[in-house]
C-alpha cells in the first residue's frame, strides 16, 4: 500500500477588536486521522457508484495515500451551522478563510515515511496550541477536515469551486485546473464541533475518540476515504453537445 506523511502548515487570522476570541488546539496526535485513496468507488458526494476498475496497475485500489511531495492537500474548515453530516461541503456553508472562520489550517505531503497515511500535527513554527479563533468561549462551531489530490489545486477556495461546478454538471473549473483530466480524489472526515477555550492552550479539535466532551465533539476519523471524482471526458461532453445541436437542427428542419 502507498504511504503518506504530512507536514501541517497553519495560518491563523488575527481578529480585530470587534470580534471576541477563543482558543483551540489543532494539533493532530498521530493516528487520529488516516487517509486512503479509493479508486474502486466514485465519490458518493458526486453520484457515487463503482468505477469498474479492477485491481492492479492503473486499476482500482484502496490504500494509504501516496508519498509524492505535495501530492495531497488538506484543509480544516469551520461552520456556524450545527451539522452532523454534509453532502455539499463546497456550497459555502463551510469556510477556511482567515478572518471568516477564524482558522485556516492546511496540510501537505512531506517526503518522510514515519507517518504513512496519517495526518499529523505541525512541526516547527507553530505548536498547534493556543490558536486564536474569532468566536468566543460559549459558542460552538462545527469542524471538518477535507482532503484532495493536488491536481485539483492547492487552496480550498479553488477546490470548492471545482466541486460546485461538477455538482452542477459543469467541468469548466475542473479542466482549467487540470487540463489532462487525470484521476482526482476528494474526501472528508467525520464532522466534529468545538467550543473554544477562553485562554491558551485551547480546546481540542482532534482526539483519539469521537465521544462528545464538555468542550465539544472532536474529530476522530480513521481510514478516511478520498474517493475518485467522476469527471466526463471533454470529448464526451463535446459529442453530447453536438448531439444536442443536431437534434435541434433536425427539429427545425421538420417545422
Amino acid at each position: 500500500m502507498k504511504k503518506l506523511a504530512l507536514t501541517i502548515v497553519c495560518a491563523m487570522a488575527m481578529t480585530g477588536a470587534a470580534f471576541a476570541q477563543g482558543f483551540v488546539n489543532w494539533s493532530i496526535p498521530t493516528g487520529d486521522v488516516t487517509m486512503e485513496t479509493n479508486s474502486t468507488s466514485y465519490s458518493p458526494l458526486l453520484g457515487g457508484g463503482s468505477t469498474g476498475l479492477t485491481s492492479g496497475a492503473g486499476g482500482g485500489n484502496v490504500g494509504l495515500t501516496a508519498t509524492a511531495v505535495n501530492g495531497f492537500y488538506y484543509a480544516l474548515l469551520t461552520s456556524t451551522a450545527n451539522l452532523s453530516t454534509d453532502t455539499t461541503v463546497w456550497d459555502g456553508t463551510w469556510t477556511g478563510a482567515a478572518g471568516s472562520g477564524g482558522i485556516n489550517m492546511m496540510a501537505t505531503n512531506s517526503t518522510g515515511l514515519s507517518h504513512g497515511g496519517v495526518v499529523v500535527g505541525a512541526s516547527g513554527g507553530a505548536s498547534g496550541t493556543g490558536v486564536a479563533v474569532n468566536w468566543a468561549n460559549g459558542t460552538v462551531q462545527s469542524t471538518i477536515l477535507v482532503g484532495w489530490s493536488a491536481d485539483l489545486g492547492t487552496s480550498w477556495v479553488g477546490v470548492s469551486n471545482i466541486l460546485a461546478g461538477l455538482a452542477n454538471n459543469s467541468t469548466t473549473a475542473f479542466f482549467a485546473a487540470d487540463p489532462s483530466g487525470a484521476n482526482a480524489f476528494f474526501g472528508e472526515t467525520s464532522i466534529g464541533d468545538v467550543n473554544p477555550a477562553a485562554s491558551v492552550p485551547g480546546n481540542n479539535i482532534f482526539s483519539t475518540s469521537s465521544t462528545a466532551t464538555g468542550t465539544g465533539t472532536p474529530i476522530f476519523s480513521l481510514n478516511t476515504q478520498l474517493y475518485l471524482i467522476p469527471v466526463p471526458e471533454p470529448t464526451t461532453l463535446a459529442l453530447a453537445g453536438l448531439g444536442g445541436l443536431g437534434l435541434m437542427l433536425f427539429r427545425r428542419q421538420r417545422k
